[in-house]
């Protein structure tokens, strides 16, 4: 029997892990994507336990730990004058899968490296999905290139990994586009002037807030600001107006305000959301934001995507040993299945924390009342069902 080949489109996070996830299960895959190189938008991210200890079984703790800074702890702050409202553990000791936070150029890296080393992984720069045919024997797709290149490529399955815009949940049928949640966030960079511990801050104001934490082995910090905005723009990002920032904070308090001029530069991406889709059809599946694009509200956007590498790799793996070829619909169907209300949950909570966030008095002393009431391990637990997470089959 020749090797199972499986075409993704997409290389980032989710793609990337769904790819090393698929390799060490026996499968080859090739990895398209359409950008003209191999990278990473965005400052820092969060790997929270769920999602790391999917990557830890994938064998990247080492490389995880030489770029990550271990989170021990979230401290919540109010906007105006840095009052400390509450406070929960995140990683709880040596035993447990830790709290880790990088750059997302670290984690891409780490991820790509990985890919690259294993020789049943094709990696494709500069082709993006044309056309797409199902049969009962697999799926024919046509790559192409901005300048209009063009690539065959057979496969037992497409992974659609690209994104909020993306191309193969249009294929699916699924081609309601995304909207506008009023809000954008602004993301920067900024030099360290000592080595940080692991802490996560989160500044709480009326239709704004902010949140850092250190990256980079502690000498910088990613400061992301979520601010409302009247108006959208498509795309990954664009780069930010100097000057409002700065305008933003200008009633918080002075450690806010400091460390938000010290950013070097911004990056803003208007923030959209979109229903969760249907994951599976046929012989094509959906993963990470392509499928169930998450808002910035519970840093779970990637999480979400790697949880869906894992599932998917092993739902093909069971499906073909026991049934063939033939069974990859049987397994998207199953993966999909598995994924669809733990997806809509985390929606759910982060669209949550949207509201939580942003609301001003007097709903915000009722927020603040109920954090202090539940105190730190109450907070903790509150999340214990998505941190918790594990791929048991």
């Amino acid at each position: 029997m020749s090797i199972p080949h499986i075409l993704i489109a997409g290389a980032g996070i989710g793609g990337l892990t769904a790819a090393i996830a698929l390799a060490r299960r026996g499968f080859a895959v090739t990895v398209a994507e359409k950008r003209t190189g191999f990278g990473e938008t965005g400052a820092g991210i969060q790997v929270t336990p769920n999602a790391g200890r999917v990557l830890d079984a994938l064998d990247l703790r080492l490389p995880l730990k030489r770029a990550a800074v271990t989170s021990e702890r979230l401290v919540v702050r109010r906007w105006r004058d840095g009052t400390q409202l509450a406070e929960m553990p995140m990683s709880r000791g040596e035993a447990e899968t830790p709290f880790r936070a990088l750059r997302r150029t670290d984690l891409h890296t780490v991820l790509l490296d990985a890919a690259r080393s294993q020789p049943r992984i094709r990696l494709i720069v500069g082709r993006g999905l044309g056309d797409v045919q199902q049969s009962e024997d697999g799926i024919t797709a046509t790559l192409a290139s901005e300048s209009g290149q063009t690539e065959t490529i057979a496969a037992l399955a497409l992974i659609g990994a690209d994104g909020l815009w993306s191309r193969t949940r249009d294929l699916t049928g699924d081609k309601a586009p995304p909207a506008f949640t009023g809000f954008e966030a602004w993301r920067a960079l900024v030099p360290a002037p000592e080595r940080l511990p692991g802490q996560v801050t989160l500044h709480l104001g009326t239709n704004h807030h902010a949140v850092h934490y250190p990256v980079a082995g502690g000498r910088e910090i990613n400061l992301v600001l979520i601010r409302a905005a009247k108006e959208a723009r498509e795309g990954w990002s664009r780069d930010g107006e100097p000057g409002l920032p700065a305008r933003e904070v200008a009633g918080a308090a002075p450690a806010l305000r400091k460390l938000v001029t010290e950013a070097p530069k911004w990056q803003v991406w208007s923030l959209f959301d979109r229903p969760p889709a249907a994951m599976a059809k046929g012989r094509i599946a959906l993963l990470g934001d392509a499928a169930h694009p998450v808002l910035p509200f519970l840093a779970q956007g990637a999480a979400l995507a790697i949880e869906d590498a894992a599932v998917l790799a092993r739902e093909l793996a069971e499906h073909l040993q026991t049934g063939g070829a033939s069974a990859v619909p049987a397994a998207l169907k199953a993966y999909a299945k598995a994924r669809q209300a733990r997806a809509a949950r985390v929606q759910a909570a982060s669209r949550a924390n949207a509201r939580n966030y942003h609301v001003g008095p007097p709903w915000s002393w009722g927020r603040n009342l109920a954090m202090k009431q539940m105190g730190p391990e109450g907070m903790r637990s509150r999340y214990d069902w998505l941190y918790e997470w594990r791929d048991e089959g």
